[in-house]
């Protein structure tokens, strides 16, 4: 595939999951070889950060890139959206600390990008073949890839909750559509998480109309998919793989792994590049 960018400049307005601060967004096309690059500008300053693993700054529940002291958080939607369209090259301006949740699924920025329209570039994507099987992780909490000639990616995860159970989700690039398998599913959260979350400083602009909460005998909203919840994670592992800034080739196992635990994949992925 060749890199691609957006047609024209469009904006995205919201709340902010995490902080509850509103946000404005305006994503701009970019010349090819550029890669996706978020322009902040809120009260800690202004700064340029690149959209790659070493400016990851935070993964507890989210991710944070920061940079002389500027940071953006809760990017990991955007990102997923731009690995599953394609998007390689993109300036995201930001005013605000904070991406908009939308929904808590990744529509928002689906419906963005279709609006802006996707542009082909004369310039092929850069591209990293997994070249041995290689994993990180301990327990039941792992993620790991194998040599493939696509990108694949396979995520699970066991919870004793009796609505919740085992649930699967799996992504191939050549006979799954992102925008309407994987983008619509939107982030949750247990019950009795949301007080521990609150008191950690995060969920402060979380609601019922962004995120699924599972009570103990009940879903918050009907769920889009029977194994939404899985999908979601599967969007955030997607979401945290285009901070290597190149096409990861490679069919990538996951089991109940989490932002952090991404980030140490990248890492070792890097390595090996």
């Amino acid at each position: 595939m060749n890199r691609k960018t957006i047609r024209k400049v469009v904006k995205v307005e919201g709340i902010g999951l995490h902080s509850g601060g509103r946000a404005k967004v305006f994503l701009h096309p970019c010349e090819g070889g550029q890669g996706i690059v978020f322009s902040v500008h809120n009260e800690q300053g202004s700064a340029l950060i690149p959209a790659l693993t070493p400016f990851v700054a935070e993964t507890r529940r989210r991710v944070v890139l920061a940079k002389e002291s500027v940071s953006v958080q809760t990017v990991e939607h955007l990102l997923a959206t731009c690995f599953g369209m394609g998007i390689t090259d993109l300036l995201v301006e930001v005013h605000g600390s904070e991406l908009p949740i939308g929904d808590g699924s990744a529509l928002i920025w689906v419906e963005a990008f279709k609006d802006a329209g996707i542009v082909e570039l004369d310039e092929p994507a850069p591209v990293f073949s997994v070249p041995d099987s290689v994993a990180v992780g301990n327990g039941n909490r792992v993620v790991g890839v194998v040599p493939d000639e696509r990108f694949i990616a396979h995520f699970s995860f066991a919870t004793e909750h009796p609505l919740v159970g085992i649930q699967e989700a799996s992504f191939d690039e050549k006979e799954n559509d992102f925008a309407t398998e994987i983008a619509p599913a939107r982030t949750f959260g247990f019950w009795e998480e949301v007080s521990q979350l609150w008191e950690q400083g995060l969920a402060k602009g979380g609601s019922l109309d962004n995120a699924i909460v599972v009570f103990p005998d009940r879903y918050s909203s009907p769920l889009r998919f029977p194994n939404e919840l899985a999908r979601h994670k599967l969007l955030d592992l997607m979401g945290d793989l285009m901070l290597l800034g190149v096409r990861l080739r490679g069919k990538v196992v996951a089991n109940s792994s989490g932002h952090a635990l991404h980030h140490k994949f990248c890492k070792t992925l890097l390595q090996m590049m």
